[in-house]
Formats: C-alpha cells, sequence, structure tokens
C-alpha cells in the first residue's frame, strides 16, 4: 500500500505505534466520506455524467492496481472515498466491514469467514479464486450502484442462493437511467468465463466514449429512482446544483413501478435480454 501512487487510489500517510493499543493507520482526509454514502445522500443530486464519471475514476484507478499486480477482492462504492475536490479514491483497508456489517456474509463453504458475495464473480464464489478479472466483476456491481445512487444488489436475493441465481444466468436489470451503451458495458464485466471480462483499460475507453456522447444530462433523485434504499429516504429531495459543468434537464417521469428488462446468459455464455 505504501508504494502505491496515483490520484485515483488511496495513498498511506503513515503508521503511528502508540505504547498501549493496537497501531494506528494514517490515511488523507476525505472530506465527503465513502462514495455510497455520497451518492445516497438526499442532500446530493449527481447528474447521470456525474455518476458516470466517478465510475471512469474508479476504472483509472483499478487500471493502476492491475499494472501494480494487486487484486483488490472487495472493489464496492463503500470502499471507495471522495475527497474535498469530488475526486474518487480507490480503497479498503478492511475498514468497510465494520461499517457495512450488513453486506458481508458467511457462505456454506466458509460459514466463519465473511464475504461481499454480493459483488463477487461466479469463480470468486465457486472456487474461490480472485484475480484482475473478479476486480472487473465487482466494477460492473458498483457501476450498477452508482446508477440507481447507492440501491442494494438483488436484494430478492438470499445470499446462500446467489451463485445458483448467477449461474442460472440472471444479471442485474439495467437501472431506468442507466444509458444502454453503460448497461451492454455493465453485461461485459458479468461474462461467465473471466476470458470474456474487458481490461479495466478497456473499460476506461468505452467509458470516455459513453461520457463523450451524452448530450445533455438529468438529474437522478432519489424520490423517483425505480429501486429505493429504505423507506424512510423515500421523501421528496430539492435538487442541488450539479457537481461537475454541464446543461441539466429535467428528470423524466418515472413510472411507479417501472419493470427493467432481465438479462440472462446461456450455457454457452450468449447473452439474451427478457422483457
Amino acid at each position: 500500500m505504501k508504494s502505491f501512487h496515483h490520484p485515483h487510489v488511496l495513498s498511506l500517510v503513515g503508521v503511528c505505534l502508540p505504547h498501549q493499543g493496537l497501531p494506528l493507520v494514517v490515511l488523507p482526509y476525505m472530506e465527503h466520506g465513502d462514495l455510497r454514502h455520497f451518492i445516497r445522500s438526499k442532500d446530493q443530486n449527481p447528474t447521470v455524467k456525474d455518476l458516470i464519471g466517478f465510475g471512469l475514476q474508479v476504472a483509472q484507478g483499478m487500471d493502476y492496481l492491475a499494472y501494480m499486480k494487486f487484486v483488490h477482492r472487495d472493489l464496492a462504492a463503500r470502499n471507495c472515498m471522495l475527497d474535498q475536490t469530488f475526486t474518487v479514491k480507490v480503497a479498503d483497508f478492511g475498514l468497510a466491514r465494520d461499517v457495512f456489517d450488513r453486506e458481508y456474509y458467511s457462505i456454506r463453504h466458509h460459514r466463519q469467514a465473511k464475504l461481499p458475495v454480493k459483488w463477487m464473480a461466479l469463480e470468486s464464489l465457486q472456487i474461490q479464486k480472485f484475480t484482475t478479472k473478479s476486480d472487473v466483476w465487482s466494477f460492473g456491481v458498483l457501476l450498477w450502484e452508482l446508477l440507481t445512487r447507492g440501491a442494494p444488489p438483488y436484494p430478492e436475493v438470499d445470499p446462500y442462493d446467489i451463485t445458483h441465481y448467477l449461474l442460472s444466468g440472471r444479471r442485474l436489470p439495467q437501472p431506468e437511467y442507466c444509458p444502454d451503451s453503460l448497461y451492454a458495458v455493465m453485461l461485459t464485466c458479468w461474462a461467465p468465463s473471466p476470458k470474456e471480462r474487458p481490461t479495466f483499460s478497456t473499460l476506461i475507453g468505452e467509458l470516455e466514449c459513453i461520457m463523450a456522447s451524452l448530450k445533455g444530462e438529468h438529474y437522478i433523485n432519489l424520490n423517483i429512482t425505480y429501486v429505493n434504499l429504505e423507506p424512510g429516504l423515500s421523501s421528496p429531495s430539492v435538487p442541488a446544483p450539479s457537481l461537475l459543468p454541464g446543461t441539466v434537464l429535467a428528470p423524466c417521469p418515472v413510472a411507479e413501478h417501472p419493470s427493467p428488462p432481465l438479462a440472462c446468459y446461456g450455457s454457452e455464455g450468449e447473452r439474451t435480454v427478457l422483457q
């Protein structure tokens, strides 16, 4: 960690060794906290372009970690931080397990260990294999988190059933405000075979093209996003200024309970979309 030097990777300032107690890790101050709390906040109202921009920064940080031969194994919005300039820093030093304990589950073969199963790739769930390509799978889930403003993935699926669910070819649905081109990128991240998934370098290029193609943006309001967080967060929110420069359009009307398409993979890895 001390050897990491990249604008989108959280750096280590130092370690303190007190006379009593455990060692203390000193990290740069992240004014806006973790990315998941930020995008879920009713005080924020990012545009689609803002959210994709956050994803692009994460991809740039992960591309650097891949170059450094580092496998993250727990990439998620909760493990990315925002500084005072809204720059995203890929992090995770075991802190998320304390803050987001509900998102780490024991599985049948590892009941003593808590794992982020709903962000894990198929091969990680089946044979505990973690590589840069399994990080790519997790990055696809992170993109989905961004475009739903922090909704929990697979809320209807029991953690013990997630492997069977994914093996059946089912994937997360397309978020209401997610461009088709971005959802196509997510689906490539969730390809059954690691070899079929893109590299982070490829993902950077694809996200840059998608951002360049956006002619206008609109806000994603928590109270009209089709996936809700908790009942207490469903009250109307007042739009805040866009984080990034650009023309912002009013949000499009959304059906109360829209039915997004369900992406499925067949036995040969062929993708279909069910309406």
